[in-house]
């Protein structure tokens, strides 16, 4: 189980998606899969530039509306790699990267109760970290749609490495008169993918708008565990503050 929630912890996407406009705001509201309930919203400002994200902070409120974790994603140097922090201040979990000369440093740690753990890798040529896959998926959105399966080396934090995973359209499904395109991420590795299963991200049948996620999520609760759930994305009108 642990090794599934590792495999899969870059994957929450968390995700952040622009498409025709300079900034956007958008806020994510996370229902745990078993129990239906409110875990937790994330408000997510977003700015880009070529149609492509270029900053994004984040911020993270449990079902009281009492924040527990800051984001900051920048892609200056990279559009498919950023370097990130993630701190939740109520359980101690932490990610953070950043270039230092020709690779990429990793800081992790699970909880407070736990050592913080730092590795510095080289950098895959085909690499994707953190919400890097979101400028992926609009810079590739139509040979997706179009059946084509890409193979991608995505950061997981916990691991201290990149893992090998796959990206590809599943189908088109219709809820309440609107046509998602169901887009599944998951490790190439079949013996891995056994244990670490799918993720499935949900957008807009004509644009690379996320609407709806299916997976484990990137926070962690008291013991340290990833959340599995489902996450509801809307656009918001007025600019969050962060």
């Amino acid at each position: 189980m642990l090794f599934r929630v590792a495999l899969l912890l870059c994957l929450n996407f968390i995700v952040m998606f622009v498409y025709a406009e300079e900034s956007q705001t958008r806020i994510g509201y996370a229902y745990d899969k078993e129990t239906n309930k409110l875990v937790y919203s994330e408000s997510h400002h977003e700015e880009y530039a070529d149609d492509l994200i270029l900053k994004s902070h984040v911020i993270y409120k449990d079902s009281s509306e009492i924040i527990i974790a800051k984001k900051t994603v920048d892609f200056n140097n990279n559009r498919y790699i950023p370097e990130f922090s993630l701190k939740n201040s109520e359980t101690g979990h932490k990610e953070i990267t950043r270039f230092i000369q020709s690779k990429y440093e990793v800081i992790f740690s699970r909880m407070h109760a736990e050592p913080e753990k730092t590795a510095r890798l080289n950098i895959p040529e085909d690499g994707i970290s953190d919400a890097g896959f979101d400028n992926f998926i609009i810079k590739h959105w139509d040979e997706l749609i179009a059946g084509e399966i890409f193979r991608r080396e995505f950061l997981i934090p916990s691991m201290m490495d990149f893992i090998k995973f796959r990206i590809y359209q599943d189908k088109v499904v219709n809820e309440n008169g609107q046509s998602l395109r169901v887009i599944n991420i998951e490790p190439d590795s079949f013996l891995i993918r056994a244990f670490a299963g799918t993720t499935k991200l949900f957008y807009d049948g004509e644009t690379p708008k996320l609407r709806k996620f299916d997976g484990v999520s990137n926070m962690r609760d008291g013991n340290g565990d990833n959340f599995k759930v489902k996450i509801r994305y809307e656009e918001l009108k007025k600019l969050a503050a962060y």
